[in-house]
Formats: structure tokens, sequence, C-alpha cells
């Protein structure tokens, strides 16, 4: 059995019991196939680089799973029947070179005063351009009046 990874988008104008329909179709389709899910990701509602029949967003979902290489064909026939799959990408997994591991936020790193500060959340003890931080401007003001 060979690791892949699929991405597939379904439309959006979709009820949300048509989407869980939607993803539970293709991991039952996996499984019924001989296939084992590893890991589901709804990515949730994304927008689009351009726009994809008519559409200017989508519902992402991503499924890691074991099968053999037959599979990936039917797979494939299956998203392309599909009405409501707008997109969709298998990728096979190289196991040396790629681990599968869950994903976590990374470890707080100290900011220059010595505060612990998560990269991914914004910061809330300060609003932007507050009294002291428009040094930017300070210095486009200086360059002009020399």
């Amino acid at each position: 059995m060979v690791t892949y990874e699929t991405i597939f988008i379904v439309r959006p104008d979709l009820t949300q019991e048509e989407i869980d329909a939607n993803l539970e179709f293709f991991k039952g389709n996996i499984e019924q196939n001989g296939g084992e899910i590893l890991k589901v990701e709804p990515w949730g509602k994304l927008s689009f680089a351009y726009e994809v029949e008519d559409y200017r967003e989508g519902y992402y979902f991503l499924i890691q799973y074991n099968a053999g290489g037959n599979y990936n064909e039917e797979l494939e026939k299956r998203y392309r029947y599909s009405e409501d799959v707008l997109r969709f990408c298998i990728v096979k997994i190289d196991d040396k070179k790629f681990k599968l591991k869950p994903r976590k936020d990374p470890a707080p790193r100290p900011d220059r005063k010595g505060k612990k500060v998560n990269p991914r959340k914004p910061r809330e003890d300060r609003a932007p351009f507050e009294d002291g931080d428009d040094s930017a401007a300070e210095t486009d003001s200086e360059e002009i009046s020399e």
C-alpha cells in the first residue's frame, strides 16, 4: 500500500448536508476499494485566485490515505463525474522524505521586550500605530526637510 494525499474543492452554493455528504462519499469510496484513511482535514470555505466555473470560492477538503496504485484511477473518475467537485488533485507521498505528523502551532518565541509571542496570533496588547510606533513617518519628514 502506498500513501496518497488528495485535495478537492466543492461548490460553495451547496448546503452543509450536501457538503458533508460529498466528503462522506469520497471517504467511503476510498474505504470500499481497500484503502485506509489516515487523516481528514476540512479546510473550509476559501477564495480562489481566479474564477472557476463562475465561482469565486469553494469548500476545500484534504484526505490522506493508504491505497493500492490502481485505485487512483477510480477516485479520479469519481471526481470527474461529480457535478459538485470543481477541482481536485491526487499526490503520492514519499514516506522516506515526508512523515505524516499532526499539525500544531509553532512554539511561542520572545519578542523584543522578552514576552512570549505566537507568530500566528496577532498581538492584542496594542493597536498598530500607537503613540511612538509611527517611526517611519518621522524619518520621512526628516529626509524631506533636509
